[in-house]
């Protein structure tokens, strides 16, 4: 069992390969679908951010490269899953107030695979914390995005 962390805080960040971030993320779609669950790490190279849950409820990664194939640019949701009882919007705006604070303002983006989720909306968390469709991937995956 992943090392869970006394609840001081409402998120603590810890660092690529974290094993309690990693126990959470396994549970996540993207990482079932493309075969990574025995994987610790998260997320590729470049500025990474992990911010976990100290019970593990949630982890949610954020990822800035240099260069992406996408043509995309600013700050990569990576990953996010919520199995708490939070709503997922208000850990979404958290976790941009982190990025902000630490890193600066940021366009930030993230891609939603709408036959995978269990939601007749997919992305509908980011959409409440103002986040907005912004087309599709080469994939079919859908484009969210903030402006900064």
């Amino acid at each position: 069992m992943p090392q869970l962390f006394l609840p001081l805080w409402d998120f603590i960040r810890v660092r690529d390969g974290n094993e309690l971030a990693a126990s959470i993320a396994n549970r996540h779609y993207s990482r079932i679908w493309k075969g990574n669950i025995n994987q610790n790490r998260l997320c590729g190279n470049g500025e990474r951010v992990i911010l976990v849950h100290p019970l593990g409820n949630w982890v949610f990664v954020w990822n800035k490269q240099k260069y992406r194939k996408d043509g995309q640019e600013g700050v990569n949701c990576v990953l996010f899953r919520n199995e708490s009882s939070i709503l997922s919007s208000q850990i979404i705006l958290m976790c941009e107030k982190y990025w902000n604070d630490h890193f600066g303002m940021d366009r930030k983006f993230t891609y939603v695979h709408p036959r995978l989720v269990k939601s007749s909306n997919p992305g509908y968390c980011f959409q409440k914390a103002g986040w907005v469709k912004s087309g599709l991937s080469k994939k079919g995956l859908i484009l969210l995005v903030k402006d900064a």
